[in-house]
């Protein structure tokens, strides 16, 4: 397994809420862009800070039923423990 890298992540989650504006914007097919990326982003915290993926898994899942996955929440609470380190 590989080490966390909690701005790894955030850049994942950066690049979910662009293909989340681009898959209401015309490009359905985006929001599974999407949700890679957040799947992505989970995989760089579990090692380290299971607690943070699992907000994250659980955000994508919300997404993949149509919901509000709260990112931007996310990725200011990723950058908080960043700033911690």
């Amino acid at each position: 397994m590989r080490s966390s890298c909690l701005n790894c992540a955030r850049k994942h989650l950066a690049c979910a809420t662009i293909l989340m504006t681009e898959s209401v914007l015309g490009y359905p097919d985006h929001k599974w862009l999407a949700i890679g990326h957040m799947a992505q982003a989970e995989a760089e915290l579990v090692k380290d800070y299971l607690h943070l993926a699992l907000m994250v898994r659980e955000a994508r899942k919300v997404y993949e039923l149509d919901g509000d996955a709260g990112i931007m929440g996310l990725i200011r609470i990723l950058g908080e423990a960043a700033a911690k380190r």
